[in-house]
């Protein structure tokens, strides 16, 4: 979503049930959970700092790290083995666009860049995240 659709649906919130679905849709899908979770806190860092400027794409593919498998040449064979890596642009791209028609995020086009913010809806979905993985940890 856009800041000119951002700004006509501004006051709209979830129910809580639809924050519910989302936060599960979310919560299945770790990498979507993990890029979620980093642009929320990036924000709240820039608004302690009074310089709320947005979070790029760039700043997902240098911030967050995950475990995938990489192939690794043995001989004349390979393997898969686990990496702990940056994510790639294009998987941080394909994240982005998914959370941008939920309507989580929306973005400021300041060319060549889109600066990523989060709507309320997108506060409220990652206040439900934060509280069920508060609520596993107290479980374990």
């Amino acid at each position: 979503m856009d800041d000119q659709l951002h700004n006509q649906f501004k006051s709209v919130k979830f129910t809580p049930e639809i924050t519910e679905m989302y936060s599960s849709i979310i919560q299945s899908d770790l990498i979507t959970k993990k890029v979620l979770l980093l642009i929320a806190r990036n924000l709240h860092e820039q608004e302690n700092t009074k310089k709320l400027m947005g979070v790029t794409i760039n700043d997902i593919t240098e911030k967050l790290q995950i475990q995938r498998k990489q192939k690794v040449a043995k001989g004349r064979t390979f393997t898969f083995e686990l990496t702990h890596n940056n994510i790639d642009r294009k998987a941080a791209e394909r994240i982005v666009d998914k959370l941008l028609s939920m309507s989580l995020l929306y973005y400021k086009p300041v060319k060549p860049y889109k600066y990523l913010f989060m709507t309320q809806r997108g506060i409220q979905v990652t206040q439900e995240l934060i509280k069920k993985s508060e609520g596993a940890k107290k479980d374990a």
